[in-house]
């Protein structure tokens, strides 16, 4: 029975979220601005709205965490920070360039 509640109640609270969010969006776009936080936001809380209809304590405890806008914000800013680390760099770590120094030699010294 307590599974059907938090699904009940989680499923108002993404409804509610969902919406305050595509609302911030839709305002940031009619000011020119870039949305990419509020876009990342609206991504948190379709997944915590699916791990809210999951069944089990720690997907719903995770899914409320979601729901809420600070502990959404540090989960966002912590997998920012992680895939900046992780494939940020990326191109730096398969650079061909070979750095060095040459001198030019002309045939006629080698005679």
């Amino acid at each position: 029975m307590l599974i059907f509640l938090t699904a009940i109640v989680g499923v108002f609270f993404v409804r509610q979220q969902g919406i305050s969010t595509f609302q911030k969006l839709a305002s940031q776009l009619q000011n020119l601005e870039a949305p990419v936080q509020t876009m990342f936001e609206g991504l948190v809380i379709l997944i915590s709205g699916i791990l809210l209809i999951t069944p089990g304590f720690f997907t719903d405890a995770l899914g409320f965490l979601g729901l809420v806008p600070v502990s959404r914000i540090i989960f966002i800013k912590f997998v920012a920070s992680y895939m900046l680390y992780r494939y940020g760099n990326q191109n730096n770590q398969h650079d061909s360039t070979i750095e060095g120094d040459y001198i030019e030699i002309d045939d006629e010294e080698k005679k």
